[in-house]
C-alpha cells in the first residue's frame, strides 16, 4: 500500500525547484509505472512517501520540438505519444517499434521516457533505440538559486545498472535526438511472454543506403549487459560495404561479446547473433527474413559436419 502526507505538482522548473529547495524527504515521480505496482502488490511493504512530487506537468519536460536535422522530446514525453504521433512515426520510425513492445495502451499513456531510461534498467527497452538515435540528454540543478542546464550523451548519463548522472533533485529535462527520415528502423526484443515483458534479449538497428550499399548502420543491444550499448565492430564492419547476407552474417558475429550473463550465455549469444540479421535484415525491408536466417544456419551445420568426417 502506498500513502504519502503531500502531493505537488509544479508547473515549471523553476516552481520545481524552490519546492524541492525548501521542502524536505521527497520522492519524485511521473508516470509511477513501477512505483505504484511495487506498493500496490506488497513488495516494498507498507510504503509510506511524506512528500510525493510529480513532474509530468513540467512545461519544460513536455517539450515538442522537430527539426530538419535534430528533434527535441520532453522527458515527460509518454510511450503512447511514440507509438501515435505522425511526425515521429516518419522521422523516428524506430520509437513507434519500441512502444508497440512496451506495454499496453494504458500503460504507454503513463509510462515517460524520463522515467523510462532513469531507471536505468539493463532489460529497458528504450536505451537501445535511444542509443541509435545518438541522442543527448539535458540535466537540470539548481545552484546559488539559479537553474543550470548540462547536456550530454545518452551513453554518459547511464553510468550502470539503476545508476544515472543525477544528483539529489536533479531531473533529467529532455532528448536531442537526430532526425532520421530516410533510415530503415528495426527493433526486436524477446522474453518470456509476448507484451508487458521484461527483455531477455532486445535489438535496435537503424539503417541509411547510398545506391546498393550501407552508408550509415546504427545497431545497440540491451538486456545481455549491464548497460545497453551500441556494437560499434558491427556498424563499422558494414558501413561502405555492399548489401550483401554474407556481409550481414559476419558483421552479425563481431559484438557478440557484449553479454555479460553467466546464465544460458550459448543461448543468449545465439539469440542475440540472429536478432542482429534479423534487425538489419527488416531495416533494410527485406521479408524472406526467416530462410535467410535458416540458410545461415545450414551452412554452419555443414561446416561442422565436414569438420567431423
Amino acid at each position: 500500500m502506498l500513502r504519502y502526507d503531500n502531493y505537488f505538482i509544479p508547473k515549471t522548473l523553476k516552481e520545481y525547484f524552490e519546492l524541492t529547495s525548501k521542502v524536505k524527504d521527497c520522492r519524485i515521480v511521473a508516470g509511477c509505472t513501477d512505483m505504484l505496482p511495487w506498493a500496490r502488490e506488497g513488495r516494498g511493504g507498507d510504503v509510506f512517501f511524506k512528500n510525493v512530487v510529480d513532474v509530468s506537468r513540467i512545461k519544460e519536460l513536455n517539450v515538442f520540438k522537430f527539426g530538419s536535422k535534430k528533434i527535441l522530446l520532453g522527458a515527460a514525453t509518454n510511450y503512447q505519444t511514440l507509438f501515435l504521433d505522425k511526425k515521429i512515426r516518419k522521422s523516428l520510425k524506430v520509437l513507434p517499434q519500441v512502444s508497440v513492445w512496451f506495454a499496453d495502451d494504458q500503460i504507454r499513456e503513463l509510462a515517460t521516457i524520463g522515467g523510462n531510461i532513469v531507471n536505468a534498467s539493463p532489460a529497458g527497452d528504450g536505451m537501445p533505440a535511444f542509443l541509435t538515435l545518438n541522442t543527448k540528454v539535458t540535466v537540470a540543478s539548481f545552484k546559488n538559486k539559479k537553474i543550470i542546464k548540462v547536456k550530454m550523451p545518452l551513453e554518459k548519463f547511464v553510468k550502470g545498472r539503476n545508476k544515472v548522472a543525477l544528483n539529489k533533485n536533479d531531473l533529467l529535462v529532455d532528448f536531442e535526438v537526430e532526425n532520421t527520415d530516410g533510415y530503415g528502423a528495426c527493433f526486436e526484443k524477446v522474453g518470456h511472454r509476448r507484451s508487458l515483458v521484461i527483455s531477455t534479449v532486445c535489438v535496435s538497428s537503424l539503417v541509411k543506403l547510398n545506391k546498393n550499399k550501407f552508408q550509415d548502420v546504427r545497431v545497440a543491444v540491451g538486456g545481455v549487459c549491464e548497460v545497453p550499448t551500441r556494437l560499434t565492430k558491427t556498424e563499422n564492419f558494414l558501413k561502405g560495404k555492399s548489401i550483401d547476407e554474407n556481409n550481414i552474417y559476419a558483421a552479425s558475429k563481431l559484438d557478440l561479446d557484449v553479454i555479460q550473463s553467466r546464465s544460458r550465455r550459448e543461448y543468449r549469444k545465439e539469440v542475440l547473433q540472429n536478432f542482429i540479421i534479423r534487425s538489419i535484415l527488416k531495416s533494410l525491408g527485406k521479408t524472406n527474413i526467416d530462410e535467410t536466417i535458416q540458410k545461415f544456419d545450414n551452412k554452419i551445420e555443414l561446416k561442422m559436419e565436414g569438420a567431423h568426417v
